[in-house]
């Protein structure tokens, strides 16, 4: 039937798409698939690192949650660092080419990842010095010697780290990007669930089928398959994507043209803060949902590997969830609008993040239907997020919003996982929930105090 009125109209559709006359199905197609793949690197770490940790650097499980912590920080540091400079970069030179190089990035150093131990001894990297900066790292510089026996395969991990986050940086950005490349504003929203399906499919992927495949063939297996899966990416993107630049004469943007249009635009604000808060939500999440599950795991004589499987099954649960909320949450920015959903989102996250902190351990039934609020709340705030901040963006500068848009996230991670890594080591794993949701909850107040001055902004917006 879709098929027949495509044929009438002479226009092409993709999942309810409008395909330009310049792209086929087969581009959108790809760019939702490779968006999968990039999902999953970003979600491998999740359940790699804390039985990375305990199996092969051997931590000390007192320091898991800042070394957990720091070590998703490391990706974190490398996003504040260039992912506005790569935005500006991917409107000059096109989105393809850093996606490309990015996945080949990730793919090589996952696999460098699993001789951090062999090179830390090759190249005798003392253990005095490395625990001196690991225990500093940890905010816990007194307690250095503790830290004696693991540090230098630690420091290692954490360089290794930062050179993944460099590629994730350059991967996963350009293909939000490349939606608004590719769509027309009244498809928008669609496009922007659609990429929001394939990061809940991917999360969905990870927990449900490379967690078992961790507990059945080790950790370092894992890493080898990782870095394949990086390869194929890498291969997808080079042979069936397409650059679909906005066309204009003007000049490129740099980066500082960015902050006159944000600091002038309430919607761009609200889509700012919004990322900077939001979108630590799914990391702190299986950080410290994982990190949890092999601390408590060990305290209950449960293998590493074993935990890691036990604690991805709320996350599990939320990848089912995101598949089912993306598209409603797609339909819902396009009939309802983009605020009204954003600030419902911000609800579901501060209710599901503080019930987290009510639970005794990371296997309770309670953290099942935390899962569940923070699905929704993840899949409105980022579709919401991008979605709003394209809408009101210049032609000329989508990839340089975006790329400012994504910086916010590296900021709002890096404080919920240092901080709340801290709060999980001295006073609890529930308290590095609790930080969370409370900053969700004070977003949600103050989406609402201003969404009557977004929506007239939208409004002066869509009649010029």
């Amino acid at each position: 039937m879709a098929q027949n009125d495509e044929t009438k109209t002479g226009m092409k559709k993709f999942a309810g798409i409008e395909v330009p006359p310049d792209l086929t199905k087969g581009n959108f197609f790809f760019l939702y698939f490779n968006t999968l793949i990039a999902g999953m690197l970003l979600g491998f770490p999740a359940i790699v690192q804390p039985a990375f940790l305990s199996e092969i650097i051997k931590i000390n499980q007192d320091f898991a949650g800042s070394i957990n912590g720091l070590l998703q920080n490391m990706s974190q540091i490398a996003t504040l660092l260039l992912v506005a400079l790569v935005g500006v970069l991917s409107d000059k030179v096109g989105r393809k080419i850093l996606a490309f190089f990015g996945f080949l990035i990730v793919g090589g150093f996952f696999y460098f990842l699993s001789f951090a131990n062999g090179v830390a001894a090759g190249l005798h990297i003392p253990a005095g010095l490395s625990s001196q900066i690991c225990a500093l790292l940890s905010f816990m510089p007194s307690r250095a010697a503790e830290f004696g026996e693991f540090a230098p395969g630690l420091l290692i991990t954490y360089i290794t780290r930062l050179i993944i986050g460099v590629g994730f940086i350059l991967t996963y950005p350009q293909f939000i990007t490349m939606v608004a490349d590719y769509t027309y504003e009244k498809d928008r929203g669609k496009g922007m669930a659609m990429n929001g399906v394939m990061m809940g499919v991917s999360s969905l992927l990870v927990f449900a089928i490379f967690a078992p495949i961790q507990k059945q063939a080790g950790v370092v297996t894992t890493l080898y398959i990782i870095g394949f899966i990086a390869l194929a990416g890498a291969v997808c993107t080079w042979v069936f994507l397409k650059d679909h630049l906005p066309e204009t004469k003007a000049a490129k943007p740099s980066f500082k043209d960015i902050i006159p249009v944000v600091r002038k635009s309430l919607p761009l604000k609200a889509s700012y803060l919004c990322a900077l808060i939001t979108r630590a939500d799914i990391i702190v999440l299986a950080t410290f949902l994982m990190s949890w599950g092999v601390k408590y795991g060990k305290e209950i004589e449960m293998t590493a590997e074993t935990a890691t499987l036990r604690a991805s099954i709320p996350m599990m649960v939320m990848g089912v969830l995101s598949m089912v909320c993306f598209p409603i949450v797609g339909i819902m920015l396009d009939k309802w609008g983009r605020v009204p959903v954003i600030i419902l989102a911000t609800s579901g996250s501060a209710a599901g993040m503080i019930l987290l902190f009510f639970c005794p351990n990371p296997f309770s039934p309670l953290v099942y239907p935390a899962a569940v609020l923070c699905a929704f709340g993840m899949a409105g705030a980022i579709a919401g997020a991008n979605t709003l901040a394209t809408d009101v963006s210049p032609k000329a500068m989508v990839g340089s919003i975006m790329g400012g848009l994504n910086t916010m996230q590296p900021i709002g991670v890096l404080f919920f996982l240092g901080v709340g890594g801290y709060l999980f080591d001295v006073l609890g794993p529930g308290w590095a929930f609790l930080l969370k949701g409370a900053a969700s909850a004070i977003l949600f107040i103050w989406l609402l105090a201003v969404k009557n001055s977004i929506t007239s902004e939208l409004k002066e917006t869509a009649t010029k």
